[in-house]
């Protein structure tokens, strides 16, 4: 494996119920002891004008009842030549792997 390949899987509990379309990503980090960057609206850093937040989509909208959990699994993967990211919903139910082999996103990488 590369790397640049990561895997996490992420578990919300609902305390509602709602119909999930995707998911808002954010960038944040710690720099050196309370140095920090950070796009998170919650914590974030003035002047951070050339990071975005990322909106992961679910192609099918998926329902979640009060009190059940959603989990979500997400992987970067990579070639020499680009990175991706891929996604699924596991539960409550299982959906198709979203964004597979980087078909409708990627990311090029430098040579250098």
């Amino acid at each position: 494996h590369s790397p640049l390949y990561r895997f996490a899987t992420l578990s919300f509990k609902f305390e509602k119920s709602a119909t999930i379309h995707g998911f808002a990503g954010y960038f944040e980090a710690m720099l050196y002891k309370d140095v920090n960057i950070s796009i998170n609206p919650s914590t974030f850093s003035e002047g951070m004008f050339s990071w975005f937040p990322a909106y992961i989509p679910i192609i099918n909208p998926v329902h979640v009842h009060a009190g059940e959990t959603l989990t979500v699994s997400f992987w970067r993967r990579c070639t020499p030549t680009k990175v991706w990211y891929e996604w699924a919903i596991v539960e409550p139910t299982v959906t198709q792997l979203h964004n597979q082999n980087g078909r409708s996103y990627t990311i090029g990488l430098s040579s250098e």
